[in-house]
């Protein structure tokens, strides 16, 4: 009878070490970034070395990162994501900016140090209106955005932007 209490206390203690709350997670992204990485910006297109510069703001629910990539002189681009946590269900919701189509919608759920969401672009991209991003911050001074997507419809599914960024 004692087992599954203890069970339970053991799991409970252990996830809450691994998972910091909303405010102390969402405060990982303040400051000034600095990253690289890859960007393919359409299924014809090779990926392309980028690298970029971001500032990080927060509060108890939220977070908003605006910054610029740069691919030699190929592009430069503005880019940016600003969530919005719901405590109550967990859900956090928000905008993404860095396509040239425009804005796109972003929701999803965080588990652990990283938050998953769904790209809803406002037109299409890659044949259809989805993707997946996922912020990962483990609190080390490091962030990554990744961008995974069919880039060919029905096609396998392929990371569009892998990003690292470091804090200044």
């Amino acid at each position: 009878m004692r087992r599954p209490i203890v069970a339970a206390l053991v799991a409970a203690s252990l996830s809450g070490a691994a998972y910091a709350a909303p405010e102390a997670f969402l405060s990982r992204f303040d400051g000034q970034w600095a990253g690289s990485g890859t960007v393919q910006r359409n299924a014809k297109d090779n990926h392309h070395r980028v690298s970029c510069t971001a500032n990080g703001q927060s509060g108890a629910t939220r977070v908003s990162i605006d910054g610029t990539c740069r691919a030699a002189i190929i592009f430069s681009r503005k880019i940016g994501a600003d969530l919005t946590l719901d405590p109550a269900t967990g859900t956090y919701t928000g905008t993404y900016i860095g396509s040239k189509i425009g804005p796109a919608r972003l929701a999803g759920k965080r588990q652990g140090d990283a938050i998953h969401l769904v790209i809803t672009w406002p037109q299409d991209v890659n044949g259809d209106r989805e993707s997946q991003m996922t912020i990962t911050n483990a609190g080390d001074g490091s962030f990554a955005v990744r961008i995974d997507d069919e880039v060919e419809p029905g096609g396998p599914v392929t990371t569009t932007t892998d990003i690292s960024f470091a804090q200044r």
